[in-house]
C-alpha cells in the first residue's frame, strides 16, 4: 500500500480533536504554557512524571504543562495525553527555514504517556509555494547558491510546491534525584515536490531540472533536565542521525552550453565529489541547551519565555566560497562558486515567547479506577526570534521573526 503522508497529516489533526471527547478521565488540571513552536521541537518531547515532581510541573511532547490540582486523589492518572492544531508563519528546523517565501505551514501534535514512555507523531504541511535561491532545497540546509563562470554568471531557484514532514517519536523518562533522563528516538518521514531553474547571464533561463526530493532521517537522543529551579526548566540534549537518505538527482550535465564552437563547452552541474545540491548525508550530532519558563498571570494567562543555543556536528549544513563581482568571468570555473558542505560550529541562538490563553476547564466523572476526565483547551499565540549564528543557507535570513498561534488540549 502507498503511504499518504496528507492523510496520515490530517489523522493527526483529526485526533487531536477527537481527544477532546474522550469518556474516561485520563490527567489531572493541567495548564498548557507551552514551548515555541517546533524549529527543533518535535525532536524535544519529554515523557512526564506528576508524582515525582514537588511542583507538580511536568513535559509531554515537548510541552511544557504546570499540574495546579489533583482531582480525586485516591484514583492514578492512567494516561497523559497531550494534542494541538495550529499554523506558523514559517517552518523553521534547527534555525533553517524550510519553508522560504511560502504562506506559513499547519502543523499539529498527539502524544501520549505511560509508565515512563512517551508516543506521539507531529506533522506538518507547507502552504503556497516556498522559493530557495539555491540549486536544492533540503532538511539539511539546501545546496549552493550560484555564481560566476567562464561565461559569465549564473543563479538558480529552486521552487518547492509542496512539503510535508510527519515525526513519529517514542521515548523513555527516568528521574536521578534532581536529574530527568530522557531517551529516545525519532523517525522523519518528508514529502518534497520540487524544481531547480537556473538563470544565466547570456543564455537566459534554463529548466527545469529535477533536485532533492523525499527524505527519511532517523535519529536517536538523550536530554538530561532538572525542576529544581522554580518556574525555570533548563535543557541539555544531544541528537544523533543513524539513518539518513533522501532523492537527491545529481546535477551533473544538466545541460552544455556551447561556447567557442561546436565542440567546446562549459558544463554547469554537478561532478561526482561536486555536488552542487549539497544534501547532507552525514550522520551527524546536534547539540542544543534550552531554557524554558512558565510564569502564571492571574487564572486565564501564562507567559512562557524560552531561549536556544545549538551547536552542530556535521548535523546541518553552510555555504562555503565567494564567486567573483559580476561581469568578471573566472577562468577557475566552478572553484569559487558558493556551494555547500556539513557545519562543524555554532549553529543557531534563538528566544521566544508564548501566551497560553485558559479558554475552558471540563471535569469529568469516573466510576472506574482512573482519575476521571480533566480536560484543559488553551489558545497559544507564540513568536521566536532566530539568530543564525553560522552562515545561513539559501532561503534562511541571518535574523528571522515568526509565529503563530494553536489550539492545545491536555486531558
Amino acid at each position: 500500500m502507498k503511504f499518504s503522508l496528507r492523510n496520515a497529516f490530517f489523522l493527526v489533526a483529526f485526533c487531536g480533536a477527537a481527544g477532546v471527547s474522550y469518556a474516561q478521565g485520563v490527567d489531572t488540571i493541567v495548564e498548557v504554557p507551552t514551548t515555541a513552536h517546533r524549529s527543533a521541537l518535535i525532536e524535544i518531547p519529554a515523557v512526564q512524571n506528576l508524582a515525582s515532581n514537588p511542583d507538580n510541573n511536568l513535559t509531554m511532547a515537548g510541552e511544557y504543562k504546570s499540574a495546579k490540582n489533583v482531582v480525586e486523589e485516591q484514583k492514578p492518572v492512567c494516561w497523559n495525553w497531550y494534542a494541538d492544531f495550529g499554523y506558523t508563519s514559517e517552518y523553521n528546523f534547527r534555525g533553517t527555514n524550510l519553508t522560504a517565501g511560502a504562506d506559513g505551514a499547519l502543523f499539529a501534535n498527539l502524544d501520549v504517556s505511560k509508565w515512563g514512555f512517551t508516543l506521539g507523531v507531529s506533522g506538518y504541511r507547507q502552504l503556497g509555494t516556498a522559493r530557495f535561491a539555491s540549486f536544492s532545497a533540503g532538511e539539511g540546509g539546501g545546496g549552493g547558491a550560484g555564481g560566476t563562470s567562464q561565461v559569465g554568471s549564473y543563479s538558480p531557484e529552486t521552487v518547492q510546491t509542496r512539503f510535508q514532514e510527519l515525526d513519529v517519536f517514542l521515548l523513555y523518562r527516568r528521574e536521578f534525584g534532581p536529574i530527568d533522563v530522557t531517551v529516545g528516538n525519532i523517525g522523519f518521514f518528508i514529502e518534497r515536490d520540487a524544481q531547480t531553474f537556473l538563470n544565466t547571464e547570456f543564455f537566459g533561463l534554463f529548466g527545469p531540472f529535477p533536485t532533492v526530493g523525499n527524505e527519511r532521517f532517523d535519529r536517536v537522543l538523550v536530554r538530561l533536565a532538572t525542576s529544581a529551579i522554580p518556574h525555570i526548566e533548563p535543557w541539555i540534549t544531544y541528537y544523533q542521525t543513524a539513518y539518513s537518505w533522501g532523492q537527491d538527482h545529481h546535477f551533473y550535465k544538466a545541460f552544455e552550453i556551447p561556447f567557442d564552437g561546436p565542440n567546446d563547452f562549459v558544463t554547469y552541474g554537478k561532478k561526482t565529489n561536486d555536488n552542487y545540491h549539497e544534501r547532507n548525508e552525514e550522520l551527524g550530532g546536534y547539540l542544543e541547551g534550552r531554557l524554558r519558563g512558565n510564569f502564571s498571570i492571574g487564572e486565564w494567562l501564562d507567559v512562557n519565555p524560552f531561549g536556544v543555543i545549538s551547536y552542530s556536528f556535521h548535523d546541518r549544513s553552510e555555504p562555503v566560497g565567494n564567486p567573483p563581482p559580476p561581469g568578471q568571468p573566472d577562468p577557475r570555473k566552478f572553484k569559487d562558486i558558493i556551494r555547500g558542505r556539513s557545519l562543524v560550529g555554532w549553529n543557531v541562538a534563538q528566544v521566544g515567547l508564548e501566551l497560553p490563553i485558559h479558554l475552558f476547564h471540563i471535569v469529568g466523572n469516573s466510576s472506574g479506577p482512573c482519575a476521571p476526565a480533566n480536560l484543559r483547551v488553551n489558545l497559544v499565540p507564540f513568536g521566536t526570534y532566530s539568530y543564525h549564528i553560522s552562515r545561513p543557507t539559501a532561503g534562511t535570513d541571518r535574523d528571522e521573526v515568526f509565529g503563530g498561534a494553536k489550539i492545545a488540549v491536555t486531558f
